[in-house]
């Protein structure tokens, strides 16, 4: 098409004579083209030095419109090299897009007002508005200081005009045609509104575009001073079909077809809807490709792309999209390849750094927790900023040490403490509290400008852009540009951010208005999330075009993905707003023109190229099902049927796309199906520790590997975002009210409510003392789950002290680097020697019990279940036998004569004390192993003290049935893993 459009055009270039103008249309013409932006003028006029009789190709009396900015680029491309080859001095047309040809064919009676402007213009004459007469359009009115909600309003008045104003109707010509009276009270309601909205755009010199074009119809106002050239504008509104015809300046439409399909489109070139309903696309069978997701889709272009690669260059290829989704699939499959890629669609700022930011400030302000000023300091421009914080405070006090792991801390806070509003305070017995408190003030400080009595949003724009600048600062050249050179994403966000505020502060001063700062950032985050920030094209990159821009590319070589519906067709949805049969009527147009539109863009695609591939899938990019799309049908009813059958039950054959031998030389080739994103630190010869925790046993059995990451080198798990208290931190809760109940006066009470009270009383205090009051509903409903456990626990304990049994200690611990309290020396080591070597323990213990009339003891240990000790320590092999799985009691067991207890190891108890969620499992349970298995258990214990020694930490490859590291093993994301700078002081015990 373009190449024709090309031809076509050298061919009627005529000479530039500026004097045939009409002296009346200079003033307009000055008036319409001073700012346009997608004029073509800046191409320079090339001349052949020294001959003044050059052949000279002047198109400059001529406004070409193109239906997208890919088809002006690559047209202007074109007629720069074809006056080259014909070494022809070339000035080029005006080019315009088809949104911007309205503009062209009147006299606009004032400024045009903006998307914005006309949003402020509607919500101003809506709030004005008598609230009876308002509700003929929504029941339930906006709040009358709720800015927000009117702008909400005003979007969709807005909406109604452009739509209708579109199909060359005004509110009046609507109001005629509904026959409700409902409706009609709504539309003349309109009516009177948008004579309003137009007044209060006619006191701030602005005009309505669409407005303005219907007058210049009814008053037949609309010329042109230029000759017209539509290229590919197949699909033009009724309204601008209505402006054209009125003009009497020649319009020339360029469209692909052949003459025996002339009767397919009416005098301007556009498509008749009702001639392709019927029609039949050349597709054959081949061209189709079933796919399933978008993961299968992406692989499918990457096997196409290899056939096609075969016989084409790279500038030769273009894939294609109907879906924005799918393109970042697509290319990440093609960097795999590594094969450059060129988004014509480009990305918008939403989508980069500088959009996520503003999102991120938006969320923050709007709800004020710790969990989206957690998400906020996680950006990378608020974590530099905070980063320069601290080590700004550092150098200035010298006795104040730099944070660097500040966010560690704070996630801390986040997964152990769950606070909620950053207004409130913290536990103050938290350590990570004052860090918490310093991050927060100085995010504060940040956003101190935001604290503002309501501003008009010219002055809110100025504060959003300086508040950008500061943790966006401008970075020196090289550090701005990317690996080709060329500026970097974020460095065009902002700038396309901040020259977007800047245009804000030339809102017109009567249509502004003061908003508070909440609804400022929404407004003006919402008009930057859609900018759109241009890819750099280059040669050696495969571009991506969506659906209409492959209508008027030129590459010989096209694989489309998703042919799919609801992409294409895109259907026009009802509008809740318009009359049910003037819905109809319209949507029902609308529908039929973008039937014929996309039918005639595959036509065109199919007929265009030397090699077309269309990939159908079942799914999209979120996983909602995409079923084939309606263009399908376009074919014979046995064509038709056997394609989508084949389509939906077919298999394409597999193949796998591999780089060339030369890629892949130095990779292992038994290495090349998968690849490893993060490989697992593999064990270091020689580290290991030398002092064992009860815990780290049962950690070893289960697999040495995660030991060592534990362990060794300090790894652990911590996930801050939970919302709620895990199976261990509930434990936690429970355990610390019972460690509080045992040091308190009330624990040798035999009155069960008196107990009980004391339990309540010490739950709360350690809740309190943990978790504050600023915490997560979800936490405070636990805790009312732990209060109903602890009932039963009261009773339970009552029956213990009635047995006779008395609390001699909680909390009880050894290590070998216990201070004796009344020598304040160390006291004797706690572990094992083994083979020469000595090998130290350390353990703690929940709880103590001693019966002073049998002189028996009882070491137990709280457990949130009701599982008994057998059951947790041993496991049954399939030969009927059991090996030991958890050493804690006999461990246990080996610490007896440290703990002071003046009686035989073999006759102390050792269980646990279940608070289970069921009442009848809460109880104490004893023990019951024998010698024979406390002597397998010590020679388990010494086996895995010598594996340990020797650094075998080999990985359990069957794997863990709870993992903390699974993230490390490519198998998930859902907790991250940091360095443990404090070694576990006490025994950890899963609860």
């Amino acid at each position: 098409m373009l190449q024709v459009a090309t031809k076509w055009l050298i061919e009627n270039a005529g000479q530039c004579d500026s004097t045939n103008r009409d002296a009346e249309a200079m003033p307009l013409l000055a008036d319409q083209l001073d700012a346009d932006d997608e004029a073509g003028d800046a191409d320079a006029v090339e001349m052949p030095a020294g001959d003044a009789s050059a052949l000279m190709i002047d198109l400059s009396s001529l406004d070409v419109v193109l239906p997208s900015s890919r088809a002006v680029t690559r047209l202007q491309e074109k007629l720069r090299m074809a006056a080259q080859a014909a070494g022809a001095a070339y000035r080029p047309p005006r080019f315009y897009l088809v949104g911007r040809l309205p503009s062209l064919l009147y006299r606009r009676p004032a400024e045009w007002a903006s998307d914005f402007e006309q949003t402020l213009a509607w919500a101003r004459v809506l709030a004005a508005s008598e609230p009876a007469s308002l509700q003929t359009l929504v029941p339930r009115l906006p709040e009358a200081d709720a800015t927000t909600g009117w702008l909400d309003l005003a979007t969709t008045a807005r909406r109604l005009w452009t739509k209708t104003s579109a199909e060359n109707w005004t509110f009046s010509d609507v109001a005629g045609k509904v026959e409700n009276h409902s409706e009609r009270r709504r539309w003349e309601f309109l009516l009177q509104v948008h004579h309003d909205y137009l007044a209060e755009l006619k006191a701030a010199e602005r005009c309505d575009p669409n407005a303005a074009a219907l007058d210049a119809i009814a008053d037949k106002r609309c010329r042109a001073l230029r000759p017209l050239v539509l290229i590919g504008a197949s699909d033009l509104p009724e309204m601008v079909k209505v402006m054209l015809s009125q003009i009497e300046t020649p319009v020339t439409s360029l469209v692909a077809a052949p003459d025996e399909m002339a009767n397919h489109f009416d005098s301007l070139g556009c498509l008749v809807p009702e001639k392709w309903k019927d029609h039949v696309l050349p597709v054959r069978d081949d061209q189709l490709i079933p796919a399933a997701g978008i993961e299968d889709q992406s692989h499918c272009v990457s096997e196409v792309l290899a056939e096609f690669g075969e016989t084409y260059s790279v500038d030769a290829i273009t894939i294609g999209v109907t879906d924005e989704s799918q393109i970042e699939p697509i290319e990440n499959q093609c960097r795999l390849l590594k094969v450059d890629t060129y988004r014509h669609l480009g990305w918008t700022v939403s989508e980069t750094s500088v959009g996520r930011l503003i999102d991120l400030i938006v969320t923050y302000r709007q709800r004020r927790t710790w969990r989206s000023l957690a998400a906020l300091v996680r950006h990378a421009a608020v974590y530099a900023m905070i980063e320069d914080y601290f080590r700004a405070a550092a150098s200035e006090d010298d006795s104040k040490k730099s944070k660097p792991n500040w966010l560690t801390t704070l996630d801390q806070l986040m997964s152990e403490a769950f606070p909620r509003s950053v207004d409130q305070p913290l536990p103050t017995v938290r350590f990570e509290s004052k860090l918490a408190g310093e991050i927060r003030d100085c995010v504060e400080e940040w956003l101190t400008p935001l604290s503002q009595k309501r501003q008009t949003i010219r002055k809110w724009s100025k504060v959003l852009a300086e508040m950008l600048t500061r943790v966006f600062p401008q970075a020196d050249e090289q550090d701005a540009k990317g690996t080709c050179g060329e500026p970097s994403r974020t460095s065009k966000a902002i700038e396309a951010a901040c020259q977007t505020l800047h245009g804000f502060e030339e809102l017109s001063v009567p249509l502004d208005t003061p908003v508070d700062s909440i609804t400022a950032i929404e407004l003006l985050s919402a008009r930057i999330a859609e900018i759109n920030l241009p890819d750099t094209p280059a040669p050696d990159k495969i571009e991506i075009l969506g659906w209409l821009d492959l209508v008027l590319d030129d590459a010989p070589a096209l694989v489309l993905c998703g042919l799919n519906h609801p992409f294409v067709p895109e259907a026009s949805s009802g509008d809740p707003f318009l009359p049910s049969s003037l819905q109809k009527s319209l949507n029902q147009r609308i529908n039929d023109r973008r039937y014929a539109r996309d039918v005639h863009a595959m036509q065109q695609m199919l007929c265009g190229r030397e090699q077309t591939r269309f990939l159908v899938g079942t799914h999209s990019a979120d996983g909602s099902p995409t079923p084939p799309s309606r263009l399908l049908a376009a074919a014979t009813a046995d064509d038709a049927a056997r394609r989508v059958c084949g389509l939906l039950t077919g298999h394409r054959p597999s193949v796998q796309v591999v780089l060339d031998s030369s890629s892949v030389a130095s990779l292992d080739q038994s290495k090349t199906e998968r690849m490893d994103y993060f490989r697992p630190p593999p064990p270091q010869p020689g580290r290991t520790i030398e002092t064992l925790s009860v815990t780290a046993f049962s950690a070893y059995l289960a697999c040495p590997y995660r030991f060592y990451l534990r362990y060794v080198l300090r790894l652990r798990p911590l996930d801050d975002s939970a919302l709620e208290l895990a199976a261990n931190q509930f434990g936690d809760l429970v355990h610390g009210a019972l460690e509080y109940f045992g040091e308190s006066d009330a624990k040798d009470e035999s009155d069960p409510t008196v107990i009980e009270a004391e339990l309540i009383e010490q739950l709360h205090r350690f809740a309190e003392e943990r978790y504050g009051t600023n915490t997560a509903s979800t936490v405070a409903l636990q805790v009312r789950q732990a209060e109903r456990r602890l009932k039963t626990v009261a009773l339970r304990q009552a029956e213990r002290i009635a047995q006779g049994w008395r609390i001699h200690a909680v909390e009880a611990s050894v290590d070998e680097l216990d201070i004796d309290r009344k020598t304040r020396k160390p006291k004797k080591p706690t572990g094992i020697l083994l083979d020469g070597q000595f090998t130290g323990l350390r353990g703690r213990f929940d709880r103590i019990d001693f019966h002073p009339e049998t002189n028996r003891w009882a070491i137990l240990d709280y457990k949130t279940h009701g599982h008994l000790p057998e059951k947790k320590h041993l496991k049954k092999l399939p030969d009927g036998s059991t090996t030991w799985v958890d050493l804690q009691l006999p461990l246990y067991r080996r610490f007896i004569p440290d703990l002071g207890i003046p009686a035989d190891p073999v006759d102390v108890e050792l269980g646990y004390f279940n608070v289970a969620e069921k009442d009848a499992e809460t109880k104490v349970n004893v023990a019951t192993f024998t010698e024979a298995q406390f002597a397998q258990a010590d020679e388990l214990i010494h086996h895995c003290v010598r594996q340990i020694r020797n650094c075998h930490f080999e990985p359990n490859e069957a794997g863990v049935e709870y993992d903390d590291y699974e993230m490390m093993f490519n198998e998930a994301t859902t907790t991250i893993a940091v360095d443990d700078e404090d070694e576990f002081s006490g025994n950890e015990v899963t609860r």
